[in-house]
């Protein structure tokens, strides 16, 4: 439960949210400097001696699919609601994983980035800033370590997990690159967007739980109506 839960450290929320205004700002000014960033970056990840990776990253593309990711947020949210009897910590995930897909949607619709042209392994459609794989991975990652791995009372198993999450975000990222999907600007957006948005999730789950619970949870509603 996230009732416990402190928001993220608002130094995080600031760093995050300007990094997605100075990325976004560079695109619609159409930045020559960040373009030369991301297409040095893109053309290392890409290099001739990382091609033996290309069955990984596809594997990895394929496991971060966002359409995956809404089903992964719907197969937590289940857990939470049955096996867990956390009825409002299921709610939250189901409407942070797909109310973050629209912001995120809204967002790559306003910069209107078109996608890298060049060695794109796998034909992408729809602009690219920011990247929705990686966008979503960030959200169900949070989702794995706020519900599973923070309540861990062994701290070397809670460490071992939470770098397990990093590492995995870090491939995610690394594979949308190497696929030819993106920049690594788009990247850093979509980290930086999920950010924002799961500060503004839990800010939200904190102000409305009383009242959602009030409905939803039945020893909740019995002690509302004892008051």
């Amino acid at each position: 439960m996230l009732r416990d839960m402190p928001n993220v450290p608002k130094r995080f929320v600031i760093l995050a949210a300007l990094v997605v205004i100075v990325l976004v700002a560079g695109v619609k000014m159409q930045s020559m400097f960040m373009l030369f960033v991301d297409q040095l970056f893109s053309s290392a990840v890409q290099s001739e001696f990382m091609m033996f990776l290309e069955p990984v990253m596809r594997l990895i593309t394929m496991i971060a699919d966002t359409k995956l990711g809404l089903i992964y947020a719907v197969l937590i949210a289940a857990y939470l609601w049955l096996r867990q009897g956390q009825r409002v910590d299921a709610i939250w995930v189901i409407c942070t994983m797909f109310g973050g897909a629209v912001v995120a949607y809204l967002l790559k619709e306003f910069v209107k980035r078109p996608r890298p042209t060049i060695a794109q392994i796998v034909p992408e459609t729809g602009y690219s800033m920011p990247s929705g794989h990686t966008f979503e991975a960030f959200l169900v990652l949070a989702f794995l370590y706020l519900f599973f791995v923070r309540p861990m009372a062994e701290s070397s198993l809670k460490k071992a997990c939470t770098a397990g999450l990093v590492i995995w975000q870090i491939l995610v990222i690394w594979s949308r690159i190497f696929m030819g999907a993106h920049y690594l600007t788009d990247t850093l957006v979509a980290v930086g967007l999920g950010t924002v948005w799961l500060w503004v999730a839990i800010m939200l789950y904190h102000s409305l739980y009383d009242t959602i619970a009030s409905y939803i949870e039945p020893s909740v509603g019995r002690h509302h109506q004892r008051q």
